[in-house]
């Protein structure tokens, strides 16, 4: 076996350790969040700062991830994440509620994945044949989705067994050990002249990376903008939503809860499984069929506010079900897009004009999320009309993106 599969396997294994550390890290805040405030406008607003650096640094995350080391990034991201889920554990312990130093750590977190996630994706060109790019991204969007498969079935049983605090605990752990193994990953690097200073270096990094977007790639732009209306709607409803609906508008427990997300990471898990073989069809002047489906998988979403609360299965399941249709296609689009940045872009740019589009395409998030919560805090029934606006706009955005990508 060549030592770049050895590496590669080694990254799948460790990707794989840390982001189960961090699902089950999100589920227990995000639960610990509800139940202490049971406001979806509060639980919004934390989700919506938390995710800004996500916008704003992802970027940055890209250009380091191709002027430096991208072992060495993978180290200090998990061993970051050890350090700052650490002193949380430890204020925990000491008996702090505080919701601000929960939505603090989360941003943090993200803050840490701003660097993480492009460095795991500027690694597969080097370490994967080209023809290869597709089955390699599946199975990093598979391992993925298995850490939100697994993660909140764990963290739905250990969350009420040992509570928030030893949970917290265990992440620490868990980000430790991911640490350790990216030690031995060996990525082929070779140091980039620097003239001028990092600050000036990564500026000019990050221009070259967005001229290349909007002037000689301008399609991974347009798809970056189509991106960023399906994130206002999506990302909004996945990470606002969707815990509160369950937790707080249909009571559930923190075990059905922990189920429901399970069959997100299903969802996700099964998109990653079948892309290898729909290759052929997910291309990007196909794309719009897959936005038009996923506003038709949304309208269930607005049945299921209809039905009545006191025997909450059936609405729980369309509307766990509805989700679970929509991640599968989302994975499907994620995957289609990310192949092409990485066989359509220069290989000393893959790393920032990734991140660039990731951010671009996350901009409108924290927005999404803050109205959202407003929305649902107030809507009551009205989430009816809320939902079924969402499904049409989707299905009017597919007809947009086929004209947008009609060259292709």
């Amino acid at each position: 076996m060549s030592q770049n599969k050895i590496s590669f396997i080694l990254l799948v294994i460790s990707q794989g350790i840390s982001l189960i550390g961090a699902a089950l890290l999100r589920f227990a805040i995000s639960l610990h969040v509800l139940d202490l405030t049971g406001s979806a406008e509060i639980f919004a607003t934390i989700v919506a700062v938390s995710f800004l650096p996500m916008v704003f640094f992802t970027p940055i995350g890209g250009a380091i991830a191709d002027r430096f080391s991208k072992k060495v990034l993978l180290v200090i991201s998990d061993g970051a994440n050890t350090l700052f889920v650490g002193i949380l554990a430890a204020l925990l312990f000491g008996g702090s509620q505080s919701v601000v130093l929960l939505g603090a750590t989360i941003t943090l977190l993200t803050l840490v994945s701003a660097a993480y996630h492009p460095t795991v994706t500027a690694c597969l060109p080097v370490l994967v044949e080209k023809d290869e790019l597709v089955k390699a991204n599946g199975i990093i969007k598979g391992i993925r989705s298995i850490s939100i498969l697994a993660a909140p079935m764990m963290a739905g049983v250990l969350f009420g067994a040992i509570g928030v605090e030893n949970l917290v605990g265990l992440c620490v752990v868990i980000f430790f050990f991911s640490a350790v193994i990216n030690i031995f990953i060996k990525i082929p690097y070779a140091p980039k002249e620097m003239k001028g200073g990092i600050i000036r270096v990564i500026a000019a990094d990050l221009k070259e990376g967005f001229i290349h977007i909007t002037k000689e790639n301008p399609l991974l732009f347009k798809l970056s903008l189509i991106f960023t209306v399906l994130v206002f709607f999506f990302q909004a409803m996945l990470s606002v939503a969707f815990p509160y609906t369950i937790r707080i508008g249909f009571g559930m427990s923190e075990q059905i809860m922990g189920l429901a997300n399970a069959s997100i990471g299903a969802a996700v898990l099964m998109g990653s499984l079948v892309a290898g073989r729909l290759k052929n069809y997910l291309k990007i002047n196909r794309l719009h069929y897959f936005i038009m489906a996923i506003g038709i998988a949304s309208a269930p979403i607005a049945v299921s506010t209809l039905l009545p609360t006191t025997a909450a299965a059936l609405p729980l399941s369309i509307f766990v079900l509805s989700f679970m249709l929509i991640l599968f296609i989302f994975t499907l689009i994620d995957i289609a897009v990310m192949t092409y940045a990485q066989t359509n872009v220069p290989p000393h740019l893959v790393g920032k004009a990734v991140a660039i589009f990731i951010s671009i395409a996350n901009l409108s998030a924290p927005v999404g999320q803050l109205v959202l919560g407003l929305l649902i805090e107030n809507l009551g029934e009205g989430q009816f009309a809320l939902y079924l606006a969402i499904a049409a706009l989707t299905v009017l955005l597919g007809i947009i993106a086929k004209k947008r990508l009609a060259i292709v």
